[in-house]
């Protein structure tokens, strides 16, 4: 293929920059395709999606990516599904005259992404649902990067229950995200914990929770934070490595230890008018991660 710089005239052979060169030159410029800004997707009182206007970048391979532009527009209605649930993703899609008969920017909704295409957002749709507002958005939205950057917040959740625990094991911070390439990822939390109302007169009662975390279901690491009638905050970190591919994280916390006589009753302490944060998970990129 031979080409000239682009944003050069014709060479003396009239050989001028083709699709193809700027094609490569996209490639060059992106770790990853994704979005650029915009397409915003949002749900309504009719089963259809309503996705806002932007650009994406489009891999049509590895080394030719495409910038498409995308209209405000609504997707063809969807029908939920007779049992159970299914996920729908949206997508961006350039056609090819070779494959499609016309070089247009589409956009669609199914299972999977099509050759040639983008997912902008996924959902899942349960049965009996009668309007798109009753979907649930899952997965972190798919930016495009450009070579050298980071993807910044992948997924956070924070626990706002303030009630009264005492020994169950609780599951929370379920989060799943999709990472273009291999990446090194921060995962913290910030805990703020402390006995509960109820204790009473023992206003010095002390104890600890245990808190487990797991990547695509397996445990990577339990850190134990011991709690007292202070509403203090304590900040846990830790890196994590993870494939190119989506992923899901979520944490476990349970009591693990309570004095003789105490009654091992405690809270995460969310809200009220000083606005304490709760428990907050948060996964962050951190960069490339070479396996």
């Amino acid at each position: 293929m031979v080409s000239v710089g682009f944003g050069m005239g014709p060479d003396q052979n009239g050989t001028s920059t083709q699709p193809e060169n700027i094609q490569v030159i996209t490639a060059a410029e992106y770790a990853n395709p994704g979005i650029l800004a915009g397409v915003e997707v949002s749900t309504g009182t009719d089963m259809r999606y309503k996705v806002a206007a932007g650009a994406v970048i489009i891999a049509l391979d590895k080394t030719h990516y495409v910038k498409c532009a995308v209209d405000d527009q609504y997707t063809a209605p969807v029908t939920a599904p007779a049992t159970g649930t299914r996920t729908d993703i949206i997508y961006v899609k350039q056609n090819l005259p070779a494959a499609n008969g016309n070089n247009a920017v589409v956009v669609g909704v199914g299972a999977t992404v099509p050759v040639n295409a983008q997912e902008i957002a996924r959902y899942t749709v349960s049965a009996g649902a009668t309007a798109s507002n009753q979907f649930t958005r899952t997965g972190n939205t798919i930016y495009a990067r450009p070579i050298g950057g980071m993807l910044g917040l992948l997924g956070d959740a924070v626990d706002m229950d303030t009630s009264e625990h005492t020994n169950e094991l609780l599951t929370r911070g379920s989060v799943s995200i999709y990472v273009p390439t291999d990446r090194y990822c921060e995962l913290s939390l910030a805990s703020c914990v402390s006995t509960s109302d109820t204790n009473g007169n023992v206003f010095d009662e002390t104890g600890s929770v245990v808190y487990k975390f797991y990547q695509d279901g397996a445990l990577i690491a339990s850190w134990e934070r011991p709690y007292s009638r202070y509403w203090d905050i304590k900040q846990y970190v830790r890196g994590v490595t993870m494939q190119a591919g989506r992923h899901t994280f979520s944490y476990t916390v349970q009591r693990r230890f309570a004095p003789s006589g105490a009654s091992g009753k405690w809270k995460v302490r969310y809200g009220y008018t000083e606005k304490f944060p709760g428990d907050y998970f948060a996964i962050t990129d951190r960069g490339v991660w070479k396996g």
